[in-house]
């Protein structure tokens, strides 16, 4: 019996050893001391993070931290180049996604493939994306897109600009709905459009680690009458609004193509392709099609509607910019015509604007975790599996070794000789939309309305700050929200017509359209 025991307590100091050796080793990234149980749980703050894990990199001197919230292992990225080497060149052990207990398990939204874990699932629906999403498709949608701004957006903004806010939903989200479900959309108001900026809700839902129950899943158990399980109603009421939403605009779709009335978009042109080829290739059923369609129209609007409010606001807190990029549009397109996407390549100052848009506040700011399946090693830093991995694309995108006094607006770092700068990393391309295999598959159908909601609003109009009652301008500061998505909050500006184009007669063919 002693015997037993002796060998028992020696395995246990062998384990021990072999645990110590292996850790010291290979440590894990600095981080923040941790309690029991708890972890860093209380060390990190509920807002701001991304700013948080900035500061905390520079104090301790590491681009790559590391975390235990409750028992899960965190590692936070503050530097490109570390985010380039994990999650694009070591992608087969890097694009997976955390489990969100609230989106998944309690709203019961487990089909918008960015948050799915990787594998087949996740596979065909980004296929499925991707086949109709394609560059011979490119033009089609590019026209699409024209059409939302100069029948919608503009006339809009002419007849009331004080609702800029809602006329950039209607024509940012009128072309998702019509490129998604091709349903005839109201130029403003229409429903199937504010539908979109309810289902930001469920950018909260996803944000992992926003509610407890993602981190202590045995929460999911509690039931909704008890204190404190106020995230179950919320859960159902979210649920209930972004399913009945997403199956509503499906089946107006399908009743649009039955009569008639659906133009040419993602879920006609996907069936009408199934149906001619006939060859099970997509492994195309009316459930994943259906859960794709809602994946896009759901993700497709609040990201660009973010940055365009962030445009508007750095328009409205530089004039100088603004200046200049009406200078350049004025000299390419004139005053007798609007913007086009063939003047894209001959505006490099407004195609810096763009970037130092996208650089200057991150519509993703930690983007949507990775997770590990398996542990690695980099640098001698031990990265355990199953480690929720995020990109701090803010920190990245701030880092003032690539740019210079980040918290400024300034176009000129992308540029140099009045040329866009290829040695200056591209925010378009870089970080902004992601890293590896999960990276954003819209990104260039995103990046095209958002280069002529600029290049339309900047050629007609001016961006100048509201006067109060005794016509002093409102500051205005650049603040923004904490969510997954980060947006301007509410701010007034003017946006006025510019006294040196004849903007109603150049949009005179355009203001009648109720309907596009």
């Amino acid at each position: 019996m002693a015997f037993l025991l002796l060998l028992q307590v020696l395995l246990l100091l062998l384990c021990l050893a072999v645990y110590f050796r292996h850790k010291s080793r290979f440590p894990l990234p600095p981080g923040l001391p941790r309690w029991p149980l708890l972890g860093n749980a209380f060390a990190i703050p509920t807002e701001a993070q991304h700013v948080f894990f900035k500061r905390l990199g520079a104090k301790l001197e590491s681009k790559i931290l590391h975390f235990q919230v409750f028992g899960q292992s965190m590692v936070v990225i503050n530097d490109l180049k570390i985010a380039q080497d994990l999650l694009d060149k070591r992608s087969a052990v890097y694009s997976s996604r955390p489990r969100s207990r609230m989106l998944m398990d309690i709203m019961g939204i487990d089909f918008l493939f960015p948050f799915m874990p990787y594998g087949n699932e996740w596979r065909n629906r980004r296929r499925i994306f991707q086949r109709y999403f394609s560059p011979k498709n490119m033009s089609k949608e590019q026209d699409r897109q024209l059409e939302f701004i100069w029948k919608g957006l503009l006339p809009n903004l002419l007849e009331s600009p004080q609702r800029f806010p809602e006329h950039l939903l209607s024509c940012l989200g009128g072309m998702i709905t019509s490129s998604v479900y091709g349903i005839p959309v109201k130029r403003s108001s229409d429903p199937n459009v504010e539908c979109q900026e309810h289902t930001f809700l469920v950018s909260e839902g996803s944000t992992t680690g926003r509610f407890l129950v993602d981190l202590i899943p045995a929460l999911k158990y509690v039931p909704e009458w008890m204190p404190g399980a106020g995230f179950k109603t919320m859960a159902r009421e979210w649920s209930f609004m972004v399913n009945r939403v997403i199956s509503d605009m499906y089946t107006a779709t399908l009743k649009g193509m039955d009569d008639g009335t659906t133009r040419e978009c993602f879920v006609s042109w996907s069936l009408n392709e199934q149906r001619e080829n006939d060859s099970g290739e997509t492994n195309l059923q009316s459930g994943i099609l259906q859960e794709t369609a809602g994946t896009i129209y759901k993700a497709g609007t609040d990201t660009r509607l973010s940055t365009a409010l962030t445009f508007i606001l750095a328009m409205l807190l530089h004039p100088d910019v603004q200046r200049k990029a009406q200078a350049e549009i004025d000299a390419v397109v004139g005053s007798s015509r609007l913007p086009d996407f063939d003047d894209m390549p001959h505006l490099p100052y407004l195609s810096a604007v763009l970037r130092e848009t996208l650089r200057w506040n991150p519509v993703l700011p930690l983007g949507i975790p990775h997770l590990t399946t398996e542990e690695d090693i980099y640098d001698g830093l031990r990265i355990p599996k199953g480690s929720m991995i995020i990109a701090n694309s803010y920190a990245m995108l701030h880092d003032e070794d690539n740019f210079p006094q980040p918290e400024l607006f300034k176009p000129e770092r992308f540029l140099k000789e009045g040329k866009l700068n290829p040695d200056v990393f591209n925010p378009e391309t870089t970080a902004t939309f992601g890293f590896g295999r999960r990276i954003c598959p819209g990104a260039q159908t995103a990046i095209s309305s958002l280069y002529l909601v600029m290049a339309s609003i900047l050629a007609l109009f001016v961006v100048s700050p509201e006067l109060d009652s005794e016509d002093k301008p409102i500051e205005v500061g650049p603040r923004f929200s904490e969510s997954i998505i980060s947006r301007p909050l509410p701010f007034s500006c003017r946006i006025t017509p510019r006294g040196d184009k004849k903007v109603e007669n150049l949009l005179k063919e355009y203001m009648n359209f109720e309907i596009i």
